[in-house]
């Protein structure tokens, strides 16, 4: 077990950290940290985030402050709050009693798990609403909490932030639709260019006629020059009801991997998608399943805003980010040097410092088989490394179970920084890493994301690492002592003679299997032949 996990209950008795913002009001600070190995002292720092949205209230906790943490709890309340505020300029009144009772118990939950006092932001409901401020005392006088209202211009960035965190080079325009209003931000190969916030909210839209919709939609995004520059490039979508979207469109399609964060469709897809979803009657839009009955009201309104986009940018794809605002404020608290490292790559190795058996191995068994993979393209390298970092990801399964259970884990693992065929990628290795094939009914779903080539690529990269971690035992350090190369006509394994007794028929099948993969010979020989 992690070392970190025994310290729960002790930290629970403790005084919650610190929180994201100085915004926040002042609180007992909490245990130092310097008293805890290490370890423990880079990872227990739990942060949490209320997201005050004109239509859902969410809670975050994030396991700590680097570079991809993961949510450890995650939970969303439609409560509707900019449902009226197109008609009266108030928020609504069942709304904001719902959103307060939600808030209370985000912030008791936060101090229970032991990731202090929240940083509590609100976006375009709240900032425009007659009775706004009034809702922010409310939430100080009832739950000790200062919340942040943010403007139009701080919402749009902090969301570019979030959408950048997942995809550092992300170039083209993040979308992220809201409730209450639509942040439009350029993205030019991972810096932040112009923006514009518009009063485009699925919530805004929904009294509207189709017709007015459009009408509305066209209005404002024709005010906004800069977006017919944009041809060709991605829309990224980001927002509760574009996600929804995007799931509407896996279950129609019967993929294979339903996790929408960089889920992709062409812009003809995409048009389709929201041409039949603008279409649909009320009594169409309650029969579809698995989005929330509370938001699918909202659906025709936000089909309707992609649909005028499209228009406008004509777009070479979009893609579906899960990342956005909350993210985004995480990333603005980094310091640089954390903010800069390569988001799937920290995460794998922050897995293997706590739950592989022998620590981060990884880079040594990247090393160690790269040079069969002369000429590697720098994505294939990234996932190579990546399937090296998490390569003893399923060793407390039952040896029975242990390839599919690897296979699951990485192929839906809560990871960003990482498109749907690069899962594929990384699933496949490790199957083989555990299998010594990649041929089987598991792995033929992630099949169907990637060719064939990258496919029998993944599978070397797998063959590898079992003949790499039999080799080695997991150990650091020992596979420096040997040497993995090839020729054209057979792979070669080296070893110093003092090691010899450690080349047995185990470790000779192991390196066939690689040798097989690529149509070679292998061969044992000494380090100093």
């Amino acid at each position: 077990m992690p070392v970190f996990l025994g310290v729960a209950r002790h930290l629970r008795s403790l005084h919650p950290v610190p929180t994201l913002s100085s915004t926040t009001i002042d609180h007992t600070p909490g245990p130092d940290v310097r008293d805890f190995p290490s370890e423990i002292a880079d990872t227990w720092r739990r942060l949490s985030v209320i997201d005050i949205g004109s239509n859902s209230v969410r809670l975050v906790v994030f396991e700590g402050l680097v570079r991809a943490p993961l949510p450890i709890f995650n939970e969303r309340v439609l409560c509707g709050i900019g449902r009226d505020l197109a008609k009266t300029n108030l928020l609504h009144e069942g709304g904001v009693e719902l959103a307060l009772s939600t808030i209370e118990r985000f912030v008791t939950i936060s101090g229970e798990i032991c990731a202090g006092l929240p940083d509590a932001v609100a976006t375009a409901a709240v900032r425009e609403a007659h009775n706004g401020a009034d809702f922010v005392r409310r939430i100080r006088e009832r739950c000790g909490l200062e919340v942040r209202v943010l403007s139009g211009t701080e919402e749009a960035r902090l969301s570019a932030l979030g959408a950048m965190s997942a995809i550092p080079d992300a170039d083209g325009v993040m979308g992220d639709l809201g409730g209450g209003s639509l942040e439009l931000v350029v993205l030019n190969a991972g810096e932040i260019g112009e923006s514009v916030t518009l009063p485009l909210g699925a919530l805004r839209l929904m009294g509207l006629s189709p017709q007015k919709q459009i009408e509305a939609i066209d209005h404002a995004i024709e005010g906004v020059p800069w977006l017919k520059d944009l041809k060709h490039r991605t829309i990224y979508a980001v927002g509760g009801a574009w996600r929804s979207l995007a799931r509407i469109h896996m279950a129609q399609r019967d993929y294979p991997l339903r996790i929408v964060h960089q889920y992709q469709l062409s812009r003809s897809e995409t048009n389709t998608l929201v041409g039949v979803i603008s279409g649909l009657s009320p009594d169409s839009m309650s029969r579809i399943e698995g989005v929330n009955k509370r938001r699918l009201e909202s659906l025709p309104g936000a089909a309707a805003v992609l649909s005028r986009l499209l228009r406008r940018v004509r777009p070479g794809k979009v893609m579906f980010l899960a990342g956005g605002l909350r993210e985004g404020l995480l990333q603005e608290n980094l310091p640089n040097h954390i903010r800069d490292e390569d988001p799937l790559i920290s995460q794998c190795r922050a897995f293997a410092i706590r739950e592989s058996r022998f620590g981060d191995v990884g880079d040594e068994l990247a090393r160690w088989m790269a040079p069969l993979f002369k000429g590697e393209s720098e994505l294939h390298g990234r996932l190579r490394l990546a399937s090296c970092l998490v390569s003893d990801v399923a060793w407390r399964a039952h040896p029975s179970y242990r390839a599919a259970q690897a296979f699951e884990e990485v192929f839906r693992a809560p990871v960003v920084g990482v498109d749907h065929e690069g899962r594929a990628f990384m699933a496949i290795s490790i199957y083989a890493r555990y299998k010594g094939t990649a041929d089987e009914p598991v792995t033929a779903l992630a099949s169907t994301l990637i060719d064939s080539s990258d496919a029998e690529r993944a599978k070397l990269v797998g063959v590898c690492l079992r003949l790499g971690l039999t080799l080695s035992g997991g150990a650091a350090g020992l596979l420096s002592r040997t040497r993995l190369g090839r020729d054209d006509e057979t792979v070669t394994l080296r070893m110093r003679r003092e090691d010899a007794h450690l080349y047995i028929e185990l470790i000779e099948r192991r390196l066939a299997s690689v040798a097989r993969c690529l149509g070679l010979v292998p061969k044992f020989a000494y380090l100093d032949v």
